[in-house]
């Protein structure tokens, strides 16, 4: 059987597990057979050794929540004083591109997630584009279809819009369809309702936006604030409305949404009773680091959801709130601002966290005997050495080398790597 073996200064093989001159034996169909000390293979195995020198093999890195389709507004909404404002300006901006401004959109940031050791990526996706442009790039993901409507009349378009986009995408080994109602200040209890009940049929995760904001807690709290002038604005808030009077997570609890493991995003603002619900419902949440600093947040409550055994995944967002789509800069940013994070957690949440939060616990996330070989390589400069290597790494030492798919060399920036038969 043809095999491979990547040969490192050293392997990461999960958080807490570092090895010093190790190899990482692959099989032919693209999972792990061994991880070892490295030695040259018996000469009668017909074996591909490649030899990445001074550099870290990793679980491939993992970013749970994206917008790969805003990749091309970097930037646009950096004046905007509000959340609100923000949003807005995303809106008008999109309103100007033309099918193909998408799908350049989204492959140029499907490229970028590849080139900074990005394996696999949970996408959302509001255009429809997202799913036809990824099934040809080499990153494996998940595509979250995203519903919108607070209108109890436009429920059945909004909903049927979203199935028939699942029903048209073919999913393989590197793609997966999933659901994304947006948010509690966007999506009607009825649609919420649909969604959940569609992604419970099907067996997939769900993923939502939650508890992002102190506006939104206000708007579903009190039915005031920002987000009530916004949305009245757009004519999409519907006559009547009141609000529920709770925080966003008993909200989004009380009809159902949480009866099946979801993905929630951003919970920047939690009480103590909504991070008990969390916990109980096996959710995950997913925290953006440099987006939550980008619109000034107070300090997210992640080291309060670790604690109490959450399991906590990392995002970037998108370019429109974000400086790039690295999730390795997201754990270099959290090490240097987030003196309460262990280095283990921040790679844990970078790796293993991502990949249940995205139902590939199984299989992703750690570098052991019959998970599927997605490998981030790292060159490191020659004086990293000793045990501290993670945190040299995470210091700052070091850059993308190579990413790897399933066994495959996806993308790499030594078009020159030295490889020999044994």
């Amino acid at each position: 059987m043809i095999r491979t073996v990547h040969i490192a200064k050293y392997v990461l093989a999960e958080a807490g597990m570092v090895l010093r001159n190790a190899a990482v034996h692959v099989s032919d169909p693209g999972r792990i057979s061994r991880l070892e000390p490295w030695q040259s293979p018996p000469p009668n195995l017909e074996t591909k050794v490649v030899d990445w020198g001074s550099a870290i093999i990793l679980p491939g890195l993992i970013n749970a929540h994206s917008h790969l389709e805003l990749t091309g507004l970097h930037r646009h909404g950096s004046r905007a004083t509000s959340f609100t404002g923000w949003l807005s300006t995303v809106m008008q901006e999109k309103q100007q591109w033309t099918p193909e401004d998408y799908c350049e959109s989204i492959r140029r940031g499907a490229r970028l997630a590849l080139a900074s050791g990005t394996t696999l990526v949970g996408d959302i996706s509001t255009s429809g584009f997202t799913w036809e442009v990824l099934k040809t790039e080499k990153l494996r993901k998940v595509v979250f279809e995203e519903a919108i409507s607070l209108l109890p009349e436009k429920v059945n378009e909004a909903f049927s819009t979203l199935k028939s986009r699942l029903e048209r995408a073919e999913p393989d080994g590197f793609l997966s369809s999933s659901v994304s109602p947006h948010a509690p200040y966007s999506v009607s209890p009825e649609l919420y309702r649909a969604v959940a009940d569609l992604a419970r049929h099907r067996n997939v995760r769900l993923a939502t936006h939650v508890a992002e904001t102190k506006e939104e807690l206000e708007f579903l709290k009190y039915g005031s604030g920002e987000f009530k002038d916004f949305l009245s604005g757009l004519g999409v808030l519907p006559d009547g409305w009141k609000p529920p009077g709770l925080a966003p997570v008993p909200y989004l609890e009380g009809f159902g949404l949480l009866d099946h493991p979801a993905i929630l995003v951003h919970c920047n603002y939690l009480d103590e009773q909504s991070m008990s619900t969390i916990l109980s419902r096996s959710c995950s949440v997913v925290y953006c680091p440099r987006s939550h600093a980008f619109f000034g947040h107070e300090p997210h409550p992640v080291r309060q959801l670790l604690d109490m055994g959450v399991n906590v995944a990392l995002g970037t967002d998108s370019l429109a709130s974000n400086d790039s789509l690295s999730i390795l800069d997201e754990m270099r940013f959290l090490f240097r601002t987030r003196k309460d994070l262990r280095c283990d957690e921040i790679i844990r949440m970078a790796t293993l966290n991502g990949a249940v939060a995205l139902d590939f616990g199984n299989v992703l996330g750690r570098l052991r005997r019959g998970y599927w070989a997605d490998m981030t390589v790292l060159r490191l400069p020659e004086s990293v050495s000793g045990r501290n290597v993670v945190a040299q790494l995470l210091e700052g030492a070091g850059e993308c080398l190579a990413t790897i798919v399933q066994g495959e060399i996806v993308w790499t920036k030594a078009p020159g790597l030295q490889t020999t038969d044994e």
